[in-house]
């Protein structure tokens, strides 16, 4: 997968679909080359957790 550091919210083509199963990557490998590119190596580590809200007693 190739990132820019260019982003403008809501145009340009998706990279991944509306749906399908969500996906957690971590960051196995990174590195800088000489020209000051950055690399970076990810992999997939299961389905991710979500945080979820406390609901509070109304009283």
């Amino acid at each position: 997968m190739l990132t820019y550091p260019v982003v403008v919210v809501g145009q340009g083509t998706r990279l991944f679909p509306h749906t399908g199963p969500d996906a957690t990557l971590d960051l196995s490998d990174s590195r800088s080359t000489a020209t000051g590119v950055t690399i970076q190596v990810y992999r997939p580590t299961g389905r991710p957790q979500y945080a979820t809200t406390p609901t509070t007693a109304r009283t």
